[in-house]
C-alpha cells in the first residue's frame, strides 16, 4: 500500500511544478520558437553548387520539414510537462485544503460553526450586500461557507427566463468570486495549507494565457499560421491573464 508524501515534501512538489509551468511561458516557449524560426531561415537560404535548382528545393523542403518534426517533438514536450506539472499543483492544493477531522464530534462542531455563518452572510446578500463586502474581513468559517453555498445562491437569484428570452440567458459564472474567496482564505489558513492554495491560484492565473501562446506556437510549428498569428496570440494571452486576474484590465 503506497501512502502519501509528507505534507512539507509535497509543497515544495507543488512549487516546482508551478516554477515548471512559469518557465515553460516564460523562457520555454520563447526559445523554442527562436529555434524554430532559426532553422526555417537555414532551410529557406540553404544552397550548394553541386545541386540542380530542383534538387536544392528538394533540400529546403526536406529541412523545413525536418525542423518543424523537431519543433513539433519538443513543443508536445513542454505541454506534456507542463500539464503534468499543473496536476500536481493542482493535487497537492485539493489534499492540502481538504478539512480532516480528528473525530465526528470536530468535524459536526466545524459543520455548525459554517452552518451560522452562512446564515448570516445570506441575510446581508438578502438585505442587498454584495459578496465582495462580506468576503472583506470575513473570518475563515464564514469564507468555508461563501465557497460552499454561495454559487447555488447566485444561480437561484438569476433564473432563467420563460420562452424567447431564455434562448441568450447563461448561468452566472461563479469562477471569479470564487477565486476572490480562496485568495482571502489564503491569509487565514495555516500556513502550509495557505501556501498549497496560493500555488493553485498562481497556476490558474498563469495557464490560461499559457494555452493560448502554446496554441499560437502549435499553428507556428505545424505551418498553419498567418502573417497575424504572433499578433493574435499575444492578445489572447493577455485576455486570458486578464480573465484569470493575472493582469489588471487595461
Amino acid at each position: 500500500m503506497t501512502t502519501a508524501p509528507p505534507f512539507g515534501r509535497s509543497i515544495v512538489d507543488a512549487q516546482l511544478g508551478l516554477a515548471a509551468v512559469r518557465r515553460a511561458r516564460t523562457t520555454g516557449i520563447n526559445e523554442l520558437r527562436r529555434q524554430l524560426e532559426d532553422a526555417l531561415s537555414k532551410a529557406h537560404a540553404f544552397r550548394d553548387p553541386d545541386l540542380t535548382a530542383e534538387a536544392t528545393q528538394r533540400r529546403r523542403a526536406e529541412l523545413t520539414t525536418a525542423a518543424r518534426t523537431r519543433a513539433a517533438a519538443e513543443l508536445d514536450r513542454i505541454e506534456r510537462e507542463t500539464r503534468t506539472a499543473a496536476e500536481q499543483v493542482r493535487a497537492h492544493a485539493d489534499r492540502a485544503t481538504t478539512p480532516a477531522y480528528r473525530d465526528a464530534s470536530e468535524q459536526l462542531l466545524a459543520e455548525t460553526r459554517q452552518g451560522r455563518a452562512w446564515e448570516r452572510a445570506r441575510a446581508l446578500l438578502d438585505a442587498g450586500r454584495t459578496p465582495r463586502d462580506i468576503i472583506e474581513g470575513a473570518d475563515l468559517d464564514t469564507l468555508h461557507a461563501l465557497r460552499a453555498e454561495l454559487p447555488t445562491y447566485l444561480s437561484a437569484q438569476h433564473t432563467k427566463p420563460q420562452g424567447l428570452a431564455g434562448a441568450e440567458f447563461t448561468e452566472p459564472d461563479p469562477a471569479r468570486i470564487l477565486r476572490d474567496l480562496d485568495r482571502a482564505r489564503v491569509d487565514l489558513l495555516p500556513k502550509e495549507q495557505g501556501a498549497a492554495l496560493r500555488a493553485r491560484l498562481d497556476l490558474d492565473a498563469i495557464e490560461p494565457g499559457l494555452r493560448e501562446t502554446l496554441a499560437g506556437l502549435r499553428r507556428e510549428v505545424d505551418g498553419t499560421a498567418d502573417s497575424s498569428n504572433g499578433l493574435r496570440s499575444a492578445i489572447a494571452a493577455r485576455l486570458a491573464d486578464q480573465d484569470a486576474g493575472a493582469l489588471p484590465a487595461a
